[in-house]
């Protein structure tokens, strides 16, 4: 799957977390810290849940969770990647990345797991109240309107929502058309950085113990 949207939740609250890396204990200290509901609350991730924290594997578990939606991150393209094409270059370059956790890990539990991370959606979208719409990706978004079938047909424009870090490098404020918000991690910022109707909420929880959970019935 490619693009998944979402319904409106009219029973609890949406929330968007930053890139986890590993970091699966901080994450249920932040939900504990709004009281989050797992049994009507959702929580949407920007992607790049593995790698460099302590607890990849538990945080890989999450993808099973009724009330966790994520997008692929380019880390879970690297898992991806090499337990389909192993070679010593391609673990070589994972494990500079972060990815050492993984040599400990036997190759069914592996396989399963890059499984799961090819079903995650590059692409999602929500509906909030009153008609708005967000949406979640990982590195970056490269086009000037929402077009998610534009994206999916172009490898150039899909690699660059994994990997690019072009709108924030070159501080691009210009608003996306056709969609309120949306939300980016992979770039590590010291604290949120909004450019035009773009959030980069990826505060390196790795290294700064520091999360960003946002709620989406704080947007405007």
């Amino acid at each position: 799957m490619f693009y998944r949207h979402f319904c409106e939740n009219k029973n609890g609250r949406d929330f968007v977390i930053g890139d986890l890396h590993g970091m699966y204990d901080l994450l249920m200290q932040s939900l504990d810290a709004v009281s989050f509901d797992r049994s009507k609350d959702r929580c949407f991730s920007c992607g790049d849940l593995i790698d460099r924290g302590p607890d990849s594997e538990k945080c890989l578990s999450l993808m099973g969770e009724p009330w966790f939606f994520s997008v692929r991150g380019n880390h879970e393209q690297c898992m991806i990647d090499t337990v389909r094409h192993p070679s010593s270059r391609e673990v070589a370059q994972w494990v500079l990345c972060g990815g050492r956790w993984h040599l400990q890990v036997s190759s069914e539990k592996m396989n399963r797991y890059a499984a799961k991370a090819a079903e995650q959606p590059v692409l999602i979208s929500v509906d909030l109240a009153g008609g708005r719409k967000v949406a979640i990706c990982h590195g970056d978004y490269p086009l000037s309107a929402w077009a998610p079938d534009q994206i999916e047909s172009d490898p150039d424009l899909v690699w660059a929502v994994l990997w690019s870090r072009t709108r924030i490098q070159s501080g691009d404020d210009s608003l996306v058309e056709g969609i309120d918000h949306i939300f980016c991690g992979h770039t590590i910022v010291d604290q949120p950085v909004t450019l035009g109707n773009i959030h980069y909420i990826d505060t390196g929880g790795f290294e700064s113990n520091c999360l960003t959970l946002l709620p989406f019935s704080n947007l405007s």
